[in-house]
């Protein structure tokens, strides 16, 4: 199985149930916002455990407000993005972007993740998409202030 590069933490989560490799080709590298302020990653996996009944964090790996990169689910399954959770990959930034903005500093590990990850799988820029372009999602995620077009051309300049 894949390990995740070094410059991603791993926290050891602990999840209620084994978690399932990736098996599918990656074709979507998907971005979300946590929605809530002052969200870290375990706050956040606390409450995808505790609310949602899922076994943890949904997401693959989260990016806290100074751009530190924490590995959540890994090259697991995710739970973040319905109907493409076995061939896409979550990164969540921590924030609510309807409100507030990313920080330098994670946009900064956004791109080098997803560029780490585009590498790997073979995923185009195009192929880096906001959770809310994705066919069916009514959500604004990752947020009305998290302007796609600009992260993949920041990605593009990589």
């Amino acid at each position: 199985m894949l390990k995740a590069p070094e410059f991603v933490k791993d926290v050891h989560l602990k999840f209620t149930e084994p978690l399932e490799p990736l098996k599918n080709e990656v074709k979507y590298i998907v971005i979300h916002h946590a929605q809530e302020q002052g969200w870290d990653v375990f706050k956040t996996h606390s409450f995808h455990q505790t609310e949602r009944q899922w076994s943890g964090i949904g997401y693959n790996f989260f990016i806290e407000e100074n751009g530190e990169i924490i590995k959540g689910r890994g090259y697991s399954v995710g739970a973040h993005a319905l109907h493409y959770n076995e061939v896409s990959l979550g990164i969540c930034l921590t924030g609510n972007f309807d409100i507030d903005y990313p920080t330098e500093e994670q946009l900064a590990s956004a791109k080098k993740l997803c560029s780490y990850l585009m590498k790997e799988f073979s995923v185009s820029v195009s192929q880096v998409v906001g959770h809310r372009e994705l066919k069916d999602i009514t959500k604004t995620c990752p947020g009305k202030n998290f302007n796609m077009d600009q992260f993949r051309e920041f990605i593009r300049k990589a």
